[in-house]
């Protein structure tokens, strides 16, 4: 690095919520007043596959590095919700040496900033038992396993309990951080239910209590003379909805504020504490004011949601859809480098660089870590600060983007930020896109950058493969099935079936269709490998995965994942049908091994859940995570058996 300044990174799941918006803020004024450049990174939500190829994003993450920060706030609460904390803890570790800011999870041995909320919603459940008199609550909560909402909700219904609320008083909706859904779950529950008869909802965000509100003023519901609704988060639209929105503010700018500061001691070696505790405050407001007695929060000024907001906003996505207009005409790849960077600065975007690498690179599967390429070219770039425009320069500039994340003397970063965002269509990584924010729209960086990622990907793809296209699909196609099957039964592997596992659930989801997800693990092949050789038990492994493929229909996805483990889905399976094929699948087994004489039983356990689940919906990996614990549970009933047998004996 060659600035003086510090270089802050943030590493976030997306910019476009108002909850990244609210961290950003404090971030941004830290950044200015302690004179640092600022760098952020989304990189998505690690190890959510709800979203096709979401999980590119997360290839900028590999640019977050000691040649680029001097220290990096990781907004750690949003990426919960798919990833463990252990992994996500060995995750931020892999960002070492540079100093790291942990914003909303604790974790062993990195500064972190964490909020408690306990004494917030005491308060605010003190004053609906107590002013507003409600006695019937429902809980708005999150399915997942992440740990912030359920602290929450752990929160409230202990206090509840306290409170002497009986538990037929409480109702415990499951749903997500979205409008969207949240209106639909209700929506669902009241179709069955025929009544909706609460004093109270408590819902875990702000953006799950406007859902409540609209759901509610759908079903004729008065807010509040019949329902009171709180949040969480108290995002700044929250002062001014109809009604405006009781919330639990977690500062979420002093947050950021924070972060920043700790980070800034941590990068100048002083002693920071591990543990910095943020408290929340509630904000009551007309939402929960059914009772006058309460003392509202007073709004003042001028809504920042008004109609000149929206005009202003108008204008910009007028501007993003006029520049999309005018990219879809068929250009060479030069042609496109002559004319965008005059095109972006339509946009009223001061600075902006493109980075394609050498290569396309092919990212297939759902990853944490990506390899960057040491070779790249500067596409295209101009900063209408500094006065640098590519289209003046002589050629492009190739640069190793392991040494830097840009040439030098590109684009300059500021307190405001640059956004660093993948560049990728599909499966492929093409670069990453650097832009200057200033004042638009979140929402229209968002679809600058997706918008630019298509497009140059087309162009860019077209170019490359114009004259190879069959024969590069031919051979992509026989690798890519080679990629997806295992070598020895020919089943799927590991890579099949997450592909096609992923691909058939997401459509059980879009039609409500349930089934099965089954993990087997064969007994004893290890003790077969030892005793007999491999040869015995590679002849083992074939048979038990012509007995599953015999016992299963043709529709299920039936998968060797590893040595003595295999994994299938079963779109329509019940219980009952899974207990009589399991049942068939030992009798296989057991006449398999009398038929061949061998001096070993074959054998398999197998584990089953049913999706969706409750607790993780059509979600894959944590399906076949519960299906592995319900496996290793008739493992240690079958050890439990022989070692009794052997007492017997």
């Amino acid at each position: 690095m060659t600035s003086s300044k510090l270089r802050i990174g943030l590493a976030i799941d997306y910019v476009y919520s108002d909850y990244s918006i609210a961290l950003l803020d404090g971030i941004k004024k830290a950044c200015k007043d302690f004179n640092a450049e600022l760098l952020i990174f989304p990189i998505g939500e690690l190890n959510n596959i709800s979203f096709a190829y979401d999980y590119q994003y997360t290839a900028t993450a590999a640019l977050i590095s000691s040649k680029n920060l001097d220290g990096l706030v990781f907004a750690s609460g949003t990426q919960l919700h798919y990833m463990s904390k252990g992994d996500l803890h060995s995750y931020i570790k892999g960002f070492n040496p540079i100093p790291v800011v942990s914003l909303s999870a604790e974790f062993p041995g990195i500064t972190s900033i964490t909020v408690e909320c306990y004494s917030a919603y005491k308060n605010l459940i003190d004053n609906l038992i107590d002013v507003q008199k409600c006695k019937k609550f429902g809980i708005v909560s999150v399915r997942g396993s992440s740990s912030e909402p359920k602290i929450r909700t752990k929160y409230i219904k202990e206090i509840l309990k306290e409170k002497e609320v009986p538990s037929k008083n409480i109702t415990i909706w499951k749903s997500n951080f979205s409008y969207t859904n949240v209106f639909e779950d209700l929506s669902s529950w009241y179709e069955v239910n025929k009544k909706f008869d609460f004093d109270a909802l408590i819902c875990l965000s702000d953006e799950m209590a406007y859902g409540a509100i609209d759901f509610c003023k759908k079903i004729g519901k008065r807010i509040p003379e019949d329902i009171v609704v709180s949040g969480f988060d108290d995002l700044d639209r929250s002062k001014y909805s109809l009604p405006p929105l009781t919330s639990i503010n977690q500062r979420l700018f002093d947050q950021g504020y924070k972060s920043v500061t700790l980070l800034t001691d941590l990068i100048k070696g002083k002693k920071v504490p591990y543990i910095n505790v943020v408290d929340a405050k509630v904000r009551f407001r007309k939402s929960t004011s059914k009772i006058s007695r309460l003392k509202v929060e007073k709004i003042d000024g001028q809504s920042h949601y008004s109609a000149i907001e929206w005009y202003s906003k108008r204008g910009q996505f007028y501007s993003i859809t006029r520049f999309y207009t005018e990219m879809q005409n068929d250009i060479s790849l030069e042609q496109l480098r002559a004319r965008i960077n005059d095109d972006i600065r339509l946009m009223g975007i001061t600075a902006c660089a493109i980075v394609l690498y050498e290569q396309p690179i092919e990212m297939a599967m759902p990853f944490e870590y990506f390899n960057l390429p040491h070779k790249a070219r500067l596409f295209a770039a101009y900063d209408d600060y500094c006065g640098y425009d590519s289209n003046k320069s002589d050629g492009e500039i190739r640069f190793d983007p392991n040494e830097t994340y840009l040439p030098e003397n590109t684009i300059q970063a500021n307190d405001e930020g640059v956004l660093v965002v993948s560049l990728f269509h599909k499966t492929l990584q093409y670069g990453y896109i650097v832009l200057r924010q200033g004042q638009l729209d979140v929402t229209v960086y968002d679809l600058f950058t997706k918008i630019t990622s298509t497009i140059i990907s087309n162009i860019y793809s077209f170019a490359l493969m114009h004259n190879e296209t069959t024969e590069y699909r031919a051979k992509f196609d026989k690798m890519d099935v080679i990629a997806r099957t295992d070598e020895l039964t020919g089943l799927n592997n590991r890579r099949g079936l997450y592909d096609l596992g992923q691909t058939t659930l997401k459509f059980a989801k879009a039609m409500g269709q349930s089934g099965m997800v089954v993990y087997c693990d064969m007994d004893g092949l290890k003790k077969i490998n030892d005793t007999y050789g491999h040869e015995t038990g590679d002849r083992a492994i074939m048979a038990e995965s012509i007995i599953l493929k015999g016992n299963f229909r043709s529709n299920d996805i039936v998968s060797r994942i590893g040595g003595d483990e295999f994994a299938l889905i079963c779109p329509g399976l019940t219980p009952e049908a899974f207990t009589r094929i399991k049942a068939q699948v030992n009798i296989d087994c057991e006449k398999w091994s009398i038929d061949n004489q061998t001096p070993f039983s074959l054998s398999i356990s197998m584990g089953a859940v049913v999706y969706p689940s409750e607790s993780d919906g059509y979600q894959l990996t944590a399906l076949l995570s519960k299906a592995d614990d319900l496996l290793y549970k008739e493992k240690r009933a079958k050890k439990n058996l022989d070692s009794a047998k052997k007492k017997k004996k």
